[in-house]
């Protein structure tokens, strides 16, 4: 604009000395018409900003990390000059790691007509993306003058994380701290204080199960199969915390996430009904979500974006110990990108759970300090964010 201005302010003055050279009624008008000239802009740039709308568009609503995506910007122009030069800005920004990022074009719009502009981008982080168009800065036909014109236009796109397959080892038999509740509604189990299915007797039954009364009534042998309990008493409390001390704390922060959500998945295949925690800055809650169903497990994920990143590194164990010390566990699992001494400690003597395991998320290349190893109050499990599969292979559930 600077430049236009000045090309401008030059053709004033030539056509000031050309109308002292050859004074006519001409050069008088051409000189006037020169001066009124930037009036006419600035009226055809106010007519253009009280008829000018826009709108953003996604491809997909989610999407994978890595993969890329289109975002439309459409402008509308319904006045009767064109538009040469309009600029959009959008602002993207991950909300749960915080990283912004700026994307500007220039679109010219035709009179009475729309412009749509596609923006090709890809995310290597999970989390919510706000997508604003706040304004768009519109141009006279010389650059002489702009005019920025609110818009406040946004959409939102979920980069969810990556399931990872995992095989890690469960017990047989579950051994919480309380009674099972709750049972599964499509396999037998053994244990006797639900019952499962009544059918006839099979070649190998126990003679512990046959159903005395039924079979007398019936006059043919009938035995009971038994429940099995779903309901271990499992929780998964899990730091969504940034390591400021890692160069790779984004990655760290996708594993935790992806972590949490492969155990919660793995379980949930093999009918293990748990808890899964989570603490949430924003609104200074702490989240427990019980996990039993496939749709327990997407209400989950589409809260876990809502909440946000933190830099206390202790906040979702800090608020386990207080909401969760009258309640029992059968084994909780602690999910966390940073390792510390006290924290290990602090798990390995809760006293509301018979077995607990402390899932360290780790980088590539960074070697566990010595006190961080199984103990007979708690386990110890390394998982490198390069190799997640593995790492949770190593924890029995």
């Amino acid at each position: 604009m600077l430049k236009s201005k000045i090309i401008y302010l030059l053709l004033i003055a030539g056509m000031v000395l050309f109308y002292i050279l050859f004074i006519d009624s001409m050069s008088l008008l051409i000189l006037l018409l020169t001066l009124a000239f930037p009036f006419i802009q600035l009226y055809i740039l106010f007519r253009i900003s009280k008829n000018i709308s826009s709108s953003l568009s996604t491809e997909e609503q989610n999407i994978p990390k890595n993969t890329e995506t289109k975002i439309i910007v459409n402008i509308r122009n319904y006045s009767v000059f064109p538009v040469s030069c309009a600029v959009a800005t959008l602002n993207i920004t991950n909300t749960l790691t915080g990283e912004v990022q700026t994307l500007t074009t220039m679109i010219p719009v035709s009179a009475d007509n729309e412009q749509s502009i596609k923006f090709c981008v890809s995310y290597a982080h999970c989390g919510k993306i706000l997508i604003t168009l706040k304004s768009i800065k519109i141009y006279d036909y010389i650059k002489l003058f702009s005019r920025t014109i609110s818009m406040n236009v946004s959409k939102e796109i979920i980069v969810v994380p990556s399931l990872v397959r995992i095989s890690p080892t469960i017990e047989t038999s579950f051994t919480g701290t309380a009674e099972n509740d709750e049972f599964s509604k499509i396999k037998p189990g053994d244990d006797c204080t639900e019952i499962f299915n009544i059918r006839e007797y099979a070649y190998g039954d126990k003679i512990n199960r046959i159903h005395w009364n039924l079979t007398t009534k019936l006059d043919n042998l009938m035995v009971k199969e038994y429940s099995m309990p779903v309901s271990s008493r499992i929780i998964i409390v899990f730091e969504f915390c940034i390591d400021e001390s890692s160069d790779d704390r984004f990655y760290k922060n996708d594993a935790t996430i992806e972590t949490a959500m492969s155990l919660s998945h793995f379980m949930i295949n093999n009918n293990i009904s748990h808890q899964i925690c989570w603490f949430d800055p924003k609104r200074k809650v702490f989240h427990t979500e019980k996990i039993t169903s496939e749709d327990d497990f997407s209400a989950f994920i589409g809260s876990v974006f809502l909440s946000g990143t933190y830099t206390d590194y202790y906040s979702a164990f800090t608020h386990h110990k207080v909401e969760n010390h009258e309640k029992k566990f059968s084994h909780t699992i602690y999910i966390s990108p940073v390792l510390t001494d006290e924290i290990f400690h602090n798990l390995s003597v809760l006293y509301n759970t018979k077995k607990t395991t402390y899932v360290h998320i780790a980088d590539n290349l960074t070697e566990e300090p010595e006190f961080f190893k199984s103990t007979d109050t708690a386990s110890a499990v390394t998982v490198r964010y390069g190799g997640i599969s593995e790492g949770l292979d190593k924890i029995c559930i």
